[in-house]
């Protein structure tokens, strides 16, 4: 699962909810995810094109904390990632499950903070071992400005090259 889908489904139900959520009553929001990523850079390497399609629900916990800021916490991550090729040539697929809380917080001074925690998944062949992994903590600073600060820690792979060999 990518970041980026989750991040922006948080950023509107957050915007929505802020005005209704209290310190006392947090709401629940659970959203069907289903979206297809065409990855370009992998695709060119690999030689084919590559995709990964999402498909599950993700269960979101909105709060207002003491200081007015929105806190929205992915509490239940249900997805299947597949990877996957429209070449003829390379059939094969690729499946994986994210796991994992997901925190953003919108701050009332315009600035954003978000964790991810755990894995956005791992691909392993055997006898060779993982060939790909997005796995560890990831933080990231949004100023009231713009300016974007980050932080992550673990085992993450630069791109999906690895899966090619099992497309």
């Amino acid at each position: 699962m990518s970041i980026r889908p989750l991040a922006l489904i948080l950023a509107l139900v957050a915007g929505f909810l802020a005005s209704s959520a209290s310190a006392a009553s947090p709401i629940f929001v659970t959203d069907t995810v289903d979206e297809t990523l065409f990855y370009p850079s992998t695709s060119s390497v690999c030689g084919f094109p590559v995709y990964e399609h999402d498909v599950g629900t993700v269960t979101t916990k909105f709060t207002t904390l003491p200081d007015g800021s929105v806190k929205a916490h992915v509490i239940v991550v249900k997805i299947t990632a597949t990877f996957y090729s429209t070449d003829p040539a390379h059939t094969g697929t690729v499946t994986t499950r994210p796991s994992g809380p997901f925190i953003e917080i919108d701050h009332p001074d315009g600035s954003v903070t978000m964790m991810s925690i755990g894995q956005n998944g791992h691909v392993t062949i055997p006898g060779q071992g993982i060939v790909w992994v997005s796995s560890g903590i990831t933080k990231v600073e949004i100023a009231a400005n713009g300016d974007v600060t980050e932080f992550s820690h673990g085992n993450m792979s630069e791109d999906h090259t690895g899966i090619c060999p099992l497309l």
